[in-house]
């Protein structure tokens, strides 16, 4: 298995740069399916979970709290506004415009070079068609 990248030309510039493209959807039943082929739940267990684990997250980011799942990584809740000039005129419901989730993926630094890995990306095959 690949990830699979075309070169797009940035509108802006002269310049191609590689944008990733998906090669396919898995749902949540062959997901699930998957999962309990390499361990001893049932599949219908592994839903049971994974519809939990999505109820207990929402709960938590709702509270404002970041999530930490070791080895895929942490979540937690941002949001966009307006700026204001001064802090007594920010008005939550008139300069938040978005709530989103954001993720940061598990990750390693390199203690001589200092880099980042994700390393559930780490031996990946990269093809540019």
């Amino acid at each position: 298995m690949a990830i699979v990248c075309t070169l797009e030309k940035k509108r802006t510039e002269d310049r191609y740069y590689a944008r990733s493209r998906k090669t396919g959807s898995v749902g949540f039943d062959q997901f699930s399916e998957e999962i309990a082929s390499n361990c001893s739940a049932k599949p219908s267990d592994v839903i049971l979970v994974l519809t939990e684990l999505c109820d207990v997250m929402r709960h938590h980011l709702l509270a404002g709290e970041e999530i930490d799942i070791p080895g895929l990584g942490s979540f937690h809740v941002g949001v966009k506004s307006e700026s204001v000039e001064n802090p007594s005129d920010f008005d939550a419901e008139r300069h938040i415009h978005d709530l989103h989730i954001k993720f940061r993926p598990a990750s390693r630094r390199d203690p001589v070079t200092w880099k980042l890995s994700t390393p559930m990306l780490e031996d990946a095959e990269v093809v540019v068609v």
